[in-house]
């Protein structure tokens, strides 16, 4: 069951970037953005799959209590009483709605059909929000770090998909660039700001959370900021001034790159949020994370606790850390396929990653 609440909570964050980026991108003037073609389909199959993938965490809870009361007071009980039940009643109203108000647009009042669904789009997020770890945990600060989280990440999710996928030219690139490279700042700082309010609630320490699987994929999801941030700033500095030199240079393929990042971004999101957080330093020999296991063996309990240090091994990775960024930086250069400068910037992440769990001492 967990496999298939991983795989529901990635789509439902997918469903959520291309409902928040489509309709973001509908209020854009045309002189602004690239020319677009967004199907209709896409934008209902979207809203109708958000209450069926948030679904899945309330039957997940409905079936591990069901051996004791049965399927459907099991059912009646979590929805009625859990907050994540509760929440769900929410989502499948705001859905309802939404499908309602995609449903009835026309062009000549799209602006404020528009406007309608991008908030109704925000309270879906919202109710997910509430039912998340966080809320439960600390509910006002949880609630409102993990909305502003995902909201942030979803836009920028959402709006470098649409146009990486949707769009079917790259005229007025430089003006959509103008104000899309402030959208991606902005978002970018929320989300770190958000994430490092998240983490306050969730984790005790920052460090010492990597023994376990949440704090580790904390950790692994961080450090694919690092090539997140490199290709937003490829995008928004180098891509403006290759199309401000020739025109013809089609962009499109290194805004994908950018959306790829984020994509698994969001997987690690949705395979380790489902992890339990090491909230009150309660670790225990058999929550170790297996990745953990890989570099560090013996007897861990909360009595231990983490530090980093410097060794000569580390130095061995910082060179082939500096060998990658060269091998991206030439694959650019070289206008190879995205997907060998995205396996590329995997294996950036995986040398940091490395480099980190080696210099890890336990004491």
């Amino acid at each position: 069951m967990d496999v298939f609440v991983i795989i529901s909570q990635l789509l439902l964050y997918l469903c959520f970037s291309i409902l928040a980026g489509s309709f973001l991108l509908m209020l854009v003037p045309n002189s602004h953005r690239p020319d677009l073609k967004i199907p209709k389909y896409l934008l209902l199959i979207s809203t109708i799959l958000v209450p069926i993938f948030a679904f899945v965490p309330v039957l997940d809870i409905t079936l591990f209590i069901a051996p004791r009361l049965g399927l459907l007071e099991a059912l009646k009980i979590v929805i009625t009483t859990y907050t994540v039940g509760n929440a769900w009643i929410f989502t499948i109203i705001a859905s309802i709605l939404l499908v309602l108000v995609i449903a009835l647009m026309r062009a000549n009042e799209k602006r404020i059909y528009t406007l309608i669904a991008l908030f109704l789009t925000l309270g879906l997020i919202l109710t997910i929000a509430w039912s998340s770890h966080a809320g439960a945990m600390v509910p006002s600060t949880g609630i409102i770090g993990h909305f502003i989280h995902l909201t942030a990440i979803s836009i920028w999710v959402g709006i470098v998909f649409i146009v990486g996928w949707y769009a079917v030219n790259h005229h007025n690139w430089l003006r959509f660039l103008s104000w899309f490279s402030k959208v991606a700042i902005g978002c970018l700082a929320a989300t770190a700001l958000s994430g490092i309010l998240l983490t306050n609630v969730l984790v005790d320490g920052y460090v010492d959370s990597w023994m376990v699987s949440y704090g580790h994929g904390l950790l692994i999801k961080h450090l694919f900021l690092i090539p997140l941030i490199f290709y937003a700033m490829l995008n928004g500095l180098v891509v403006k001034y290759l199309i401000s030199k020739n025109e013809i240079f089609n962009p499109i393929p290194w805004i994908r790159l950018e959306g790829f990042i984020l994509f698994t971004i969001f997987a690690i999101t949705a395979i380790f949020t489902q992890q339990s957080p090491p909230q009150g330093g309660h670790i225990t020999n058999d929550a170790i994370s297996p990745l953990f296991r890989l570099f560090h063996s013996g007897i861990i309990d909360s009595a231990n606790s983490l530090s980093l240090v410097i060794n000569i091994n580390i130095v061995f990775f910082f060179f082939l850390f500096l060998l990658l960024v060269g091998l991206i930086i030439l694959s650019i250069y070289r206008k190879a396929s995205i997907m060998i400068t995205f396996l590329l910037s995997c294996l950036l992440v995986v040398s940091i990653y490395v480099m980190l769990m080696i210099s890890v001492v336990i004491r």
